[in-house]
Formats: C-alpha cells, structure tokens, sequence
C-alpha cells in the first residue's frame, strides 16, 4: 500500500476537527476523570465541580456521540448507568496529557493563562 503526502490543509482541518471535540467547558474534566475508571453520573457530578446537571447530561452526550464515552445500563431496580472511556476516548488521553505537559512547561510565567 502507498502512503499519499498529508497536505497542510487536512492537517489543519484534522486538528480543528480534534480541537472540536474537546471545545466544551467541562469535556476535558470529564475525560480526566474518567481515566481513571468507570463513573456513576452522580460521582462525575459531584467530582468535576461546579457544573450543573444539564450541563453534566449535556457533554456526556456529546462525548458519547462522538465515540469517547461508552454509557452502560444495567438492568436493576433502579437502574444502574455508568460512564467509561471506550477504545477510541482512551486514545485521546495521550494527547491530552502533552497538552498538559506543554502548559506546564510554557505558560508557568503567567498562571492566568492556565485557569482560563
């Protein structure tokens, strides 16, 4: 098979189209979170913070939509649903973890950049 050349403008519009999916306020607490292991929603509630429950309903869906997050329900009285990170949202934590890396490293001379 013949690898084709990457022009700049698929590179550009694969890393908006990436930037895109992690654009939500709260999608990247979230997808730390749940690295560490499986979350009920009240445990992702009660641990990302400030964030209300439409807006906690409202980013697992878009999370889960584009593949990132897997919901599980399982049939209890009352029924049990629980948040993970599937194959493809695990493959994202890399990514991330160089971001942070990145902020670490280059905005330590303006911290208010890092709460933004």
């Amino acid at each position: 098979m013949v690898e084709r050349e990457i022009s700049e403008f698929e590179m550009i519009a694969g890393t908006r189209a990436v930037l895109g999916l992690l654009d939500g306020k709260w999608t990247v607490e979230v997808l730390y979170l749940l690295a560490s292991g499986k979350r009920r929603y009240s445990e992702i509630y009660y641990e990302v913070g400030e964030i209300s429950k439409k807006m906690l309903t409202r980013t697992l869906r878009q999370l889960e939509l584009h593949g990132l997050v897997q919901r599980t329900v399982y049939p209890e009285v009352p029924p049990r649903v629980e948040y993970a990170l599937t194959q493809r949202g695990w493959s994202i934590t890399g990514p991330l973890m160089g971001m942070y890396e990145w902020a670490a490293e280059h905005l330590d001379d303006a911290p208010e950049q890092l709460a933004a």
